[in-house]
């Protein structure tokens, strides 16, 4: 099993630090004694909030600030050791409802990161949250860094083309970089104010206030689902690995659940009254779905020892806790 060790007065910043996995990566990095700068635009409806540094908003700096704001963000690369690049469009929907945008946030703003380490900062390390939207629809089970990769929306094609921008700067700057696609990732501090995305913690919502679950089709399909503290956890590992310098990694649990089992479960957790209710899937969503989706952990086991440490069963329970108690907080 890995272990993440102690960083003592190390320097990071966090791009999109006030969201879901941005605010879980500043919650782990503090106690191993980093200082933290949160640098975050605070735009809709992409799932900040200042509840997700609570607990620790004494200890780290916020700056407001957009990637795509050059000259800012060359201003606060400067003097920081690791760079945990998550701030980005994630809706797949509107990615293709609105796709300059999509390439504007994911691509020109993860350009202005890698450029500004490369012109201000060029010993930092980048650590990029890529997504398991760059596969697209799988063609076999379970997937490997190997798999083609057709992505079905603007999204996939933006966070890939982004995953390339790094490694290729690694490879022509010598700058390091390593990019981990992100799976189903569900837990504390994920927003769930919509269904666009994060739609475990959205039931986990619609659950613990009763309400009617609606789900498109028969809840057939199967996904692969991570905990968020799991996550988060491979891109501490990665920073602290040279091993990790110009690699990308698959993210995965091992299982493949069906996405009615999750939901059920969800509801068996919560206790909850909900009732199922299931509509056919909108045309916008039937178009980028993906099918079944499983993929294999096995490269970054290797080559850094991470595996998820925590079950579905686990995960969901811990994930509950946590919004009974700070639920309205994310409503």
């Amino acid at each position: 099993m890995y272990h993440l060790k102690s960083m003592p007065e190390k320097t990071a910043l966090i791009t999109g630090g006030l969201g879901f996995i941005g605010g879980n990566i500043a919650q782990k990095l503090v106690p191993l004694g980093v200082k933290v700068t949160i640098y975050d635009a605070c735009l809709d409806p992409y799932g900040w909030n200042f509840a997700n540094i609570r607990e620790i908003k004494d200890k780290v700096e916020f700056v407001k600030g957009d990637t795509r704001d050059f000259e800012l963000l060359k201003k606060h690369v400067v003097g920081k050791e690791f760079i945990f690049d998550c701030a980005a469009q994630v809706s797949h929907t509107l990615s293709i409802k609105d796709p300059f945008l999509d390439v504007d946030i994911n691509c020109r703003g993860a350009l202005n990161v890698l450029e500004a380490v490369r012109q201000r900062n060029d010993k930092a390390k980048i650590i990029y949250a890529g997504t398991r939207g760059e596969l697209g629809r799988l063609e076999k089970t379970p997937a490997d860094e190997m798999h083609p990769t057709n992505p079905v929306d603007m999204n996939g094609i933006n966070k890939l083309a982004a995953e390339k921008y790094n490694l290729l700067y690694y490879r022509l700057y010598g700058i390091k970089t390593t990019s981990l696609r992100i799976n189903n990732t569900y837990g504390p501090r994920g927003q769930m104010k919509h269904d666009d995305y994060g739609i475990v913690n959205w039931f986990v919502r619609q659950a613990l206030l009763g309400e009617e679950i609606v789900i498109h089709g028969e809840g057939q399909q199967t996904r692969d689902f991570n905990y968020v503290e799991d996550v988060v956890d491979a891109m501490v590992l990665a920073a602290q690995s040279d091993k990790s310098n110009g690699e990308f990694f698959l993210l995965g649990s091992g299982r493949e659940t069906k996405f009615i089992d999750m939901l059920q479960l969800i509801i068996k957790t919560t206790g909850s009254p909900s009732t199922i209710r299931k509509i056919p899937r909108p045309k916008e969503r039937e178009s980028i779905e993906i099918g079944n989706f499983l993929v294999s952990f096995d490269k970054i086991k290797r080559t850094l020892g991470w595996r998820p440490a925590t079950s579905l069963e686990e995960g969901i329970e811990r994930t509950v806790g946590f919004y009974r108690q700070r639920l309205q907080e994310y409503l």
